[in-house]
């Protein structure tokens, strides 16, 4: 396999663009329905789970030993330089937004010192019921939970025999399976994200799992010819998206991800000609900056879209307006936060670590 693989990169491009495109179709023109309605859209978010299990089993699984303590604390200081220093500027647009009074009726009032400490330290999605300063950051937060269990998850899943990987896998279903039936799910069965319950961090975890479970399976693919290979890219496309429009149901959009990220790793010319291409690829490089921010300008898309005639023309203007931002911000944050960042936590949280894989 390749040392990047770039339609696993591009697809988290897409999959971040899909819940822009979803939470900036909650606002509601006439206060009774949605402005557009993109059916599951935020179970791309589980796919972020799965990728990132996939992806850490395929960088980590030779340089990562649940023995060997000096592994594990350079895998969580990289880990953790990936996803904090984007995540905390990016937080300080926010407690600005609030500052300046933009974001209505929340204020700082609204945090106490729980709220305050909790999103400082990115625990926003472990069930501590901490008011997220960003709406969306119980992702991030619960990724990074995820990281913790990492060692162990890969011993079992990548190490030990098939029937211990088969026994993850399964416990992994039984899971995401009463998560879907809790009753929890906001707009839909898979859309848990309470801050008070401990579903969300489940959530990441079981992904997390398939997606390294997905990585032992993916090579069988191999065994396919690359006309195969890319039949089964389109026609795991046409499923999903047919799937997504005739039924409300999550698990089987769900469990479609996991042949998805297997077949998009082999990156075949499918694959890469609708994910790996230059456009995708770059939205994929900085997605993780695209998830952070587009939160950040709700509020002007639904106050500027009022002030120029409250209707849909007005929105749509405003909302591209809101994504060109967005994505600015999110090319600057990667160049001069993301990368520079990982750098500086990396050399200050472990300034003798040993050489380790390149991140992907």
């Amino acid at each position: 396999m390749k040392a990047e693989i770039r339609s696993l990169t591009g697809v988290r491009g897409i999959a971040a663009i899909i819940i822009v495109i979803y939470h900036y179709g909650k606002f509601r023109l006439d206060h009774v329905s949605d402005v557009w309605d993109i059916p599951h859209g935020y179970l791309p978010v589980d796919l972020f789970f799965m990728l990132s299990g996939f992806v850490i089993g395929y960088v980590y699984r030779d340089h990562l030993h649940p023995e060997s303590s000096s592994d594990y604390r350079i895998f969580l200081v990289k880990r953790f330089a990936r996803l904090y220093p984007a995540y905390i500027v990016i937080s300080a647009f926010y407690v600005l937004k609030i500052a300046l009074g933009l974001t209505g009726d929340e204020t700082f009032a609204r945090f106490d010192w729980l709220d305050a400490v909790g999103n400082l330290l990115l625990l926003t999605g472990w069930g501590l019921n901490i008011y997220p300063l960003i709406g969306v950051s119980w992702a991030s937060s619960a990724e990074l939970g995820s990281y913790f269990a990492a060692p162990a998850l890969m011993k079992y899943t990548l190490e030990k025999n098939l029937r211990w990987c088969i026994a993850c896998v399964v416990v992994a279903l039984i899971g995401i399976y009463l998560i879907s039936i809790s009753g929890q799910g906001s707009s839909g069965p898979l859309d848990v994200v309470a801050r008070n319950s401990l579903l969300p961090l489940c959530r990441a975890i079981i992904g997390f799992t398939l997606g390294l479970a997905t990585l032992r399976f993916a090579v069988y693919l191999d065994r396919l010819s690359a006309i195969a290979q890319d039949a089964l890219v389109i026609g795991i496309l046409a499923l999903m998206l047919a799937l997504s429009v005739f039924t409300t149901e999550d698990l089987p959009i769900y469990l479609l991800f996991v042949p998805f990220i297997a077949v998009l790793s082999r990156d075949g010319r499918v694959a890469q000609a609708l994910f790996g291409n230059r456009l995708v690829y770059h939205l994929g490089v900085i997605s993780y900056s695209i998830y952070l921010f587009h939160p950040l300008f709700f509020t002007f898309a639904e106050r500027s879209s009022r002030h120029l005639g409250n209707n849909l023309t007005a929105y749509l203007l405003c909302t591209l307006a809101a994504f060109a931002a967005i994505w600015l911000l999110s090319y600057l944050s990667y160049r001069f936060i993301e990368m520079p960042g990982r750098q500086y936590v990396i050399a200050l949280l472990s300034p003798r670590a040993k050489a380790a894989p390149a991140e992907t």
